[in-house]
Formats: structure tokens, C-alpha cells, sequence
């Protein structure tokens, strides 16, 4: 089965959905409708709601067999298909989410409704994954245009999945012959819990076996894959989940009831007192008080957790400053959090210490006033004893207790060489892994010494994860606040900023590249890793025989060691930082949405435009493509000998221009000097990375 389907459902979906536009049904002209008994219904979800988002649903001709004109799912996730006369099986559905969060989710039925009774048809990850495993080419979208489905080994698929099933199905109490496609839902909301069968949606996770290249399952506890079952194939059982986590779907709830309700308040009042003044190796501005209804968001000492919150270094009135105070997120809308991670307590560790909890990694998404969305990465932590009659339930977000601000994220990146004469430095793909450390935020100081360098092992990196080895990180002389790589030997003596020292803004390791963009040929075809000057230490080489793109996974752990001072030789604090994706592999990336470049970007990078003197603000924009995430974050190249990167400019939710006003972009060179080149980085809302690039050079 095709593996590259299992990554681009979103990136394919943008044309099927559209072939499927007129198969709606739904509020649209309803008045005109006249009712038949004959009807499908069901629910959309995630584990939360997926709301307002469009169903598309279709009969053996891909015709619509509904009477509505269009369907949208309600606030609860659900929607109704009422039939025509005469329609049979079987039926597909399409769901697409407006936010482009969640890739297109698919489903199917072989029965056609008894008169009277409505036929329930979930769409929900794990029936796409099923229909998924019944299409030619691992891609659920081709088996809904296909017309066609094999009821047999649609039966039997699904029993060998719900038999996969059965421990996680026993442990959260699920209804007796759950069915993923047909048994109803009720779908977590900010204003109501899920029933148990939504519970499997929190609990149990569609992922790609990175081993195998097939589809898989995984519990929120247990990030091993297992692979998806066929309809010839009995999968392996799942094993039985922690007991505690079958309490995270209502903590989730809280969450999303406790935030709704803080940001119905206006910014004036849910805002009480808030410092500005507090300088960035302490955390940087704070709110310091809030109003009552947002009071209990996160843990304190003094409102029944008995724990300060503390993430990467930032209280809680750090780490939600801006969407605190900002006016955008008046009226925002909180979905149920994502469950990302689950870490059960360790019974040899004793309390205060934070892995003698139970523990989640839950991601908060939301909508501001605008309708763009966001999100906030967290950690949630069961501290026993302590429910309430007001808050019924005894988890709360805590943060990730780290004391410096680390951050670990796989990128996946588009490169453009707009220079067609420029055959070396060619159009790419590429895929690695970011480290961020931060040289001036939090835990930039210790004990009167500042950061000097950070060592960070584990799978897949230089080493392995044996001791004394992995990336070593220095601070830089760069007017960036991430540090550079300095060694991938794990020494802190031999070794080089960025492999030459006159480069700076290089904390991503590359992995590999492909020959081109071409998503017939070169995007598809490896070409082999740069080896020039400083591009030794920052990519593969094939000397670096330990390092290995396959365990970069979901769940695998790397240590963190911090240094201070000026000669060190002991790191004087260490911690771990989990990943939270999957690699994406370069020949992949084609297969993804992407945002093109816009009239004032194309200008900005033409060597005889307007704007080919030196800017200290240049204007560049881009077109959103309605399948791709938004712009986060837009960065230019201020060295035009070595081609380093200025510091980030951030992009306001849903904007579509910026103007680069925090450095001064260099004048126009022409090759073999460097050109121009523009980062965009993308605003994911999964722990990953993801940017573009495009040069003139």
C-alpha cells in the first residue's frame, strides 16, 4: 500500500471535496425540503466536535442522495443526510475541516436506512483509516471517487479492527458491540462531555508505522504503532491502557469550559494587572492577575493544586500573555484539547516530583474572534484529592515543570530557487530536526553564570543517546535568540558555530533533500546531502553512521544537558523534551499544501524590481492557500556572504502580508554573492515545523 496517501488526505482533498460540492444537504433552502424518513446521520469528531465543518456525501453515480442543498456539522459535531426517494447503498461521506486542522476525514455505509429508522454513519480518524485500507492506493479519497466498496471486506475490516480494539474498548467501558462507523457518538464539547464511545477518539491514535509504512494504531500512553488490521489480516491486539487515562476526557472538558468562559470577558476585565516590564531571562511580560473566571485556567498554590505552573521557564501569566491581553481572543472558541502524549506515574519516584504523576501532553486549540485559529502546547498532571464540587475533576495544566525554554521540533521545508541560471543551489525539499534553545529567555542564567552551550542526545541523533554524545549548541554571535550548532560529536571544545563561525541562525540539523520540486520526478528522488563548508556539520553526512531518520518518532525522548560559564565541563541542568510528530519524509513534502508568493514577495526577490536597494521594511506577502496552514513567522537573510538568517518577524492570525521592520534586509547581490532570500514559517498546530523558502542567489 502507497504510503504517501496516509500523509496527504488535506492535500488532496481540496480538489476531490470540490467534485463533491453538490452532494450536499443541510440547512440550505431547507424550507423547501420535503421530509423523508429515510435518513443518515451521525457525528464528526476527533475525539472533540469537529464543527461547522462541510459534509460531502455521495451515492455509486457520485451524485448527491440527500435532499439538502448543503450540510454542515452542528457545534456538537453532528449532521443529517435526508434521502431522495428511491436512493440506496452504498453511501459516502466526505468531512472537511473549515480550519484545515484536521486532514479530510472519510466514511461509508453498505446499508441503505429502513424506512423509519436513521441509519447512523460516523466520520471520525478511525474510519478513514479503515476506508484507507480497502483503497487501491492507501488514500480513503480514491474509494469514495472509486464509487465502489466491497460490503464483505468492509464487514470484515471492521471486525478485525474492533477486535484490535478490544482491551482499550473493555477498559473505557465503551457500549456492548461497538461499531466505529455505526454506533452513536456524543461528542465532547466545551459545554458538554463525550460519551465512551468518543472516549476511544481520545484515547486511541491513527498514525503511519514509520517501520512499516502502513497505517497503524496507538494509545495516547503507548506511542508504539501497531499496524491496522486488513480485510484479509487479523492486526495484533492493542495492549490495555493506563486506568487514569479513561479521567482525561473530562478533565479536557473542563479545560475547554474554564477558557470559554474566561475569554467571553471582555480583554479590559479578564485582564486585571499585568508587567510589562519584566525583563526576558525572567520570562518576559506577565500577567500577574485575572479575573475570577479565569482564575483556575492553570495550576497555583492557592487555588486546590498545590503546584505553581512552570513551562519551559514561564509562569502561566507568561506563557498566555498575548492571547490574554490581546482583543482578538474576546469571543475566541476552545475545541476539547487534543490528547498528544500520556506518561503514567512512576511508582519509584516520590511526590513532589513531577513524574510521580499520571501526566498528559494535551494541545488547547481555538478560533479567535476572527475565526483564525491557534493553539497552546501544554502539560496537564492528576493530582489526587483534589476534585471539587465546582471543578469535577482532579487534573490540571501544570506546564512541563522545565526550567529553560527548549524546544524540539521536526521541519519539513520547500525551498525555490527563483535564480534559474543557479543550477548548485537548486529547488528542494528537505527534512530535519530544530532544537531551539534560547540564549536569553529562561534559564539563559544560573547561579550568576550565563548559558554557554547545550547538549542534547537521543534515537536518531549523532551517538544514539550514549552519554557524552549527540548536538552541541553554543550561544550566538547572531542577533537571533536560538543558539547555533556548534558540534555533532557531543564535544563542547572541538567544534564551530554553524561550521565555519562567520555563519549564524542555524539550530536545524537536515536529514536529507530531494532533486527538485517536480512532483512527477525530482521531488521524488533523493539527491545527495551538501557537503561545502559549513554544511558538514548541519546535515547527514555519511560518515554519521549513527544517525537515523527512523527514530525520529512521536514519543522518542531527548535529553537536554545546559552548561554555564565560561569554560564548562558539567552540565549544571538537565531535563528531557519529548517530540510530538512524526518525521515527514523529504520525498513527502510535495504531497503537502503550501502557500505561494505573493505580488510585493515576487517584487522583493526580482534582482531589477523597486526594491533591490537596502530595506528596513520591506513589504512581502503571501496568497493563503485554503488547504495550508497560516503564516506564523517571515524572516529574510541579513549576511550576504554566508546567507544567514535575521531574526523572526511575527505575523498576526490570518494575515496575509508583513512588513520585515526588525532588521535591515541588505542590498540586492547578484550571484555569486548572495541574492535574497525570505523564510516563511508556517503556524502548525501539531509540534511540528514547517517553512518555505525562496532565493534569488
Amino acid at each position: 500500500m502507497n504510503m504517501k496517501f496516509r500523509k496527504i488526505w488535506l492535500a488532496v482533498a481540496g480538489t476531490t471535496v470540490l467534485a463533491l460540492a453538490g452532494c450536499g444537504g443541510g440547512s440550505s433552502g431547507s424550507s423547501l425540503l420535503i421530509p423523508s424518513a429515510d435518513v443518515i446521520s451521525g457525528v464528526a469528531a476527533t475525539g472533540a466536535a469537529l464543527a461547522n465543518a462541510g459534509v460531502a456525501v455521495t451515492n455509486s453515480s457520485g451524485n448527491s442522495p440527500c435532499l439538502e442543498a448543503s450540510i454542515s456539522t452542528t457545534a456538537l459535531g453532528s449532521y443529517t443526510c435526508t434521502l431522495k426517494n428511491g436512493e440506496t447503498a452504498p453511501f459516502f461521506v466526505v468531512v472537511t475541516d473549515p480550519t484545515g486542522n484536521t486532514p479530510p476525514m472519510v466514511s461509508v455505509t453498505t446499508t441503505t436506512p429502513t424506512h423509519g429508522t436513521p441509519l447512523t454513519l460516523n466520520v471520525t480518524p478511525l474510519t478513514t483509516a479503515i476506508v484507507a485500507q480497502l483503497a487501491s492506493d492507501g488514500n480513503p479519497l480514491t474509494l469514495v471517487n472509486s464509487k465502489q466498496v466491497n460490503a464483505a471486506d468492509l464487514k470484515q475490516l471492521t471486525a478485525n479492527v474492533v477486535a484490535q480494539l478490544l482491551q482499550v474498548l473493555k477498559a473505557i467501558q465503551a457500549p456492548d458491540g461497538y461499531d466505529p462507523f455505526t454506533t452513536s457518538i456524543t461528542a465532547a464539547t466545551a459545554s458538554g462531555i463525550g460519551n465512551t464511545a468518543d472516549m476511544v477518539l481520545d484515547v486511541v491514535k491513527v498514525v503511519t508505522n514509520p517501520a512499516t509504512g502502513k497505517l497503524a494504531l496507538s494509545t495516547v500512553d503507548n506511542p508504539l504503532p501497531i499496524d491496522l488490521a486488513t480485510a484479509t489480516a487479523p492486526g495484533t491486539p492493542m495492549p490495555l491502557p493506563d486506568a487514569a487515562i479513561a479521567t482525561l476526557s473530562q478533565a479536557a472538558q473542563v479545560a475547554a469550559q474554564t477558557l470559554t468562559a474566561c475569554f467571553a470577558i471582555p480583554t479590559a476585565q479578564r485582564v486585571v494587572t499585568k508587567d510589562a516590564t519584566i525583563v526576558s531571562a525572567n520570562g518576559g511580560p506577565e500577567v500577574t492577575n485575572v479575573d475570577p473566571a479565569c482564575q483556575n485556567i492553570t495550576a497555583t498554590l492557592g487555588n486546590g493544586a498545590g503546584v505553581k505552573f512552570l513551562d519551559n521557564g514561564y509562569k502561566a501569566g507568561q506563557v498566555f500573555y498575548n492571547l490574554l491581553t490581546s482583543d482578538t481572543m474576546t469571543g475566541a472558541k476552545f475545541s476539547v484539547p487534543e490528547i498528544m502524549a500520556y506518561y503514567p506515574a512512576d511508582p519509584a519516584v516520590a511526590a513532589p516530583a513531577p513524574a510521580a504523576f499520571n501526566r498528559a501532553v494535551i494541545n488547547i486549540k481555538f478560533l479567535d474572534a476572527n475565526g483564525d485559529p491557534g493553539h497552546v502546547i501544554t502539560t496537564a498532571r492528576k493530582i489526587p484529592g483534589t476534585t471539587s464540587t465546582s471543578r469535577p475533576t482532579d487534573w490540571w495544566l501544570v506546564g512541563n515543570q522545565h526550567p529553560a525554554d527548549v524546544n524540539v521540533k521536526l521541519q519539513i521545508r520547500r525551498v525555490e530557487q527563483k535564480n534559474p541560471a543557479n543550477t548548485a543551489k537548486f529547488s528542494t525539499f528537505q527534512t530535519g530536526i530544530q532544537f531551539n534553545v534560547n540564549s536569553t529567555g529562561p534559564g539563559s542564567s544560573n547561579a550568576g553564570n550565563a548559558l554557554k552551550y547545550a547538549r542534547i542526545s537521543g534515537p536518531g541523533l549523532p551517538g544514539n543517546g550514549a552519554a557524552g554524545t549527540g548536538l552541541v549548541y553554543v550561544v550566538s554571535t547572531g542577533t537571533q535568540t536560538s543558539m547555533d550548532l556548534f558540534s555533532k560529536t557531543g564535544s563542547l571544545t572541538t567544534g564551530s558555530q554553524c561550521g565555519n563561525v562567520a555563519t549564524f541562525n542555524c539550530p536545524n540539523f537536515w536529514l536529507a533533500r530531494t532533486t527538485g520540486l517536480d512532483p512527477a520526478s525530482s521531488a521524488k528522488t533523493l539527491a545527495a546531502n551538501p557537503a561545502n563548508s559549513g554544511n558538514v556539520l548541519l546535515w547527514k553526512q555519511p560518515a554519521d553512521s549513527t544517525v537515523d531518520s527512523t527514530k525520529f518518532v512521536k514519543g522518542a525522548k531527548y535529553q537536554v544537558e545546559l552548561f554555564y560559564g565560561t569554560t564548562p565541563t558539567t552540565a549544571a541542568i538537565i531535563f528531557h523534551k519529548t517530540l510530538l510528530s512524526d518525521l515527514v519524509q523529504a520525498e513527502q513534502a510535495v504531497n503537502l499544501p503550501w502557500n505561494t508568493l505573493g505580488a510585493q514577495s515576487v517584487s522583493a526577490l526580482d534582482p531589477t524590481g523597486s526594491l533591490t536597494g537596502a530595506q528596513t521594511a520591506l513589504p512581502i506577502d503571501w496568497v493563503q492557500n485554503s488547504s495550508a496552514q497560516q503564516i506564523h513567522q517571515v524572516q529574510a537573510v541579513v549576511d550576504t556572504t554566508f546567507g544567514s538568517f535575521g531574526p523572526l518577524k511575527a505575523v498576526p492570525r490570518g494575515a496575509t502580508s508583513a512588513i520585515l521592520d526588525n532588521q535591515t534586509v541588505p542590498i540586492f547581490g547578484i550571484a555569486p554573492n548572495i541574492g535574497r532570500t525570505l523564510l516563511f514559517s508556517y503556524r502548525m498546530l501539531d509540534g511540528s515545523g514547517k517553512t518555505a523558502v525562496y532565493t534569488y542567489n
